[in-house]
């Protein structure tokens, strides 16, 4: 059983057309245009990156802002309720510049403005022509995979099989099936996403779930034969994209965080109905089943962690509220985890947090008696914030990484430490345990992903799961 993060985290290829040492500028005063460089520009592989970055999320799906929908080239030309944005050939006489360029720029409405490199950009293709050539119908959204990445893709997400024999790693829409001993290839699954955002095994090692989705659009999950990486099923659901969960211990489904703030009940059979837990105020980032599949600990942006009936879906209290973004969720038998921003780990004792809650006083003067210095057992604290949670496929381990140099692994039972593994690459995105804690992967930012014994914490394999220009797919 693995548990995996983060993140969304995209990757956008920019080509500097020229020397250029200034942010941004003034219509009037951008330098000029490279046309031969221009004509080589590509709207899927240059434009459509910036545009996804800085103004899809504003200007997409069924109420976009401004009445404009920046899905497609023809909807970008066309504009919103200001007119259209472009005329092609005409860069600098555009709408789309008077809003992105200047010293104050009204677009994006936050955080920094454009570069003068993703100015020359979109000026160079609106230059030549804006000629779109997008896919699948004519619509840039369609999911790329290239043969080869320019640059490493991070590891959001890794699992590790429950006999060790297996990695699964997510790296941008793909999930790489890698050998742990490196004696057999490796295996690329494509998916639709745009970002994978959670992989891992089924409790008995015969499927391979990988979710994750497109921002605005929709959440999917494929289920893989992990042998041969045929694919099983798949289904998409909701708008947006599903973030972390956990197999159900039978694994017959899958239960994973959403932004729209429930947990999603996701069976394997494509026919089965999809059950939708709204439990929280804000985005889920991770759930996690107790061992007998009657309960599921979620935690999420709200700052709250929470544990929910899976059998009626209903909330059976919110047992913490933190001062930061809950980020990874775990749970055995006897103890709740969670984990994120705060950059503490804390056990909560279900036995005592749900026996029932006591009032104090009567009438309006009526209160809550509160258990949690009781029901509250913390590990000891962490050195930065918390990025991922896993647990052993046996629920005895749990292993906790985040923004700092190591991971930590200790016994759930007594939340004694049991063995740290320094000089990590950092940020640490993903971990797995595999069934019985012997074997531990990381998966960081930089698209590494080690392979490490425990409790020893030999490292046993170093690789870069995808091919990357330039580089040798040499593993250590």
């Amino acid at each position: 059983m693995t548990r995996r993060s983060t993140g969304p985290l995209l990757c956008a290829s920019i080509f500097l057309l020229m020397a250029i040492s200034t942010s941004a500028h003034a219509a009037d005063e951008l330098p000029a245009i490279d046309k031969a460089t221009a004509e080589k520009l590509s709207f899927r592989r240059d434009v459509w990156p910036i545009v996804k970055r800085h103004c899809w999320g504003c200007h997409s799906g069924s109420n976009p802002k401004g009445e404009l929908r920046m899905d497609t080239v023809a909807l970008m030309i066309k504009g919103g309720e200001s007119g259209e944005m472009f005329e092609p050939g005409k860069p600098d006489e555009s709408l789309l510049l008077d809003m992105i360029a200047g010293d104050e720029p009204s677009m994006p409405p936050k955080g920094p403005p454009l570069s003068a490199a993703k100015l020359q950009i979109l000026r160079g293709w609106i230059l030549t022509g804006a000629k779109d050539d997008s896919v699948a119908g004519g619509s840039q959204l369609a999911v790329r995979i290239p043969e080869t990445y320019r640059f490493a893709p991070a590891v959001t997400s890794v699992a590790i099989s429950p006999d060790g024999k297996l990695m699964a790693v997510a790296c941008r829409s793909e999930v790489v099936l890698l050998d742990t001993a490196g004696k057999v290839a490796s295996r690329r699954l494509p998916t639709e996403c745009d970002l994978v955002t959670h992989v891992e095994f089924s409790p008995d090692g015969k499927l391979l779930a990988a979710s994750g989705g497109s921002p605005s659009r929709y959440g999917e999950v494929r289920f893989f034969n992990p042998l041969d990486g045929k694919l099983i099923s798949s289904r998409r659901d909701g708008s947006d994209t599903l973030f972390r969960g956990n197999f159900a211990p039978d694994g017959k489904s899958i239960a994973l965080g959403a932004t729209d703030g429930a947990v999603h009940i996701i069976p394997v059979d494509p026919k089965a109905p999809v059950r939708r837990l709204d439990l929280h105020s804000d985005w889920v980032f991770d759930v996690a089943y107790t061992p007998d599949g009657k309960q599921l600990v979620s935690g999420g942006r709200d700052k709250a962690t929470k544990v929910s009936s899976v059998e009626t879906g209903k909330l059976l209290r919110s047992i913490d509220n933190s001062t930061e973004m809950v980020t990874a969720v775990a749970s055995d038998a006897n103890f709740a985890v969670s984990g994120g921003r705060a950059k503490t780990l804390i056990g909560y004792e279900y036995k005592i947090a749900l026996a029932g809650i006591q009032v104090t006083g009567s009438g309006n003067g009526a209160r809550p008696v509160s258990r949690r210095n009781q029901y509250v057992k913390s590990f000891e604290s962490q050195p930065g914030r918390i990025y991922d949670l896993a647990t052993s496929g046996d629920r005895k381990f749990l292993a906790v990484a985040g923004g700092y140099g190591d991971v930590r692994i200790y016994q759930m039972t007594d939340r004694k430490r049991i063995a740290l593994i320094p000089a990590v690459p950092t940020p640490v995105l993903a971990i797995a345990l595999n069934r019985d804690g012997s074997r531990l992967a990381v998966g960081s930012s930089s698209g590494e992903v080690r392979l490490y014994s425990l409790p020893d914490g030999k490292q046993l394999r170093s690789v870069m799961p995808v091919p990357i220009a330039g580089e040798k797919q040499a593993a250590k």
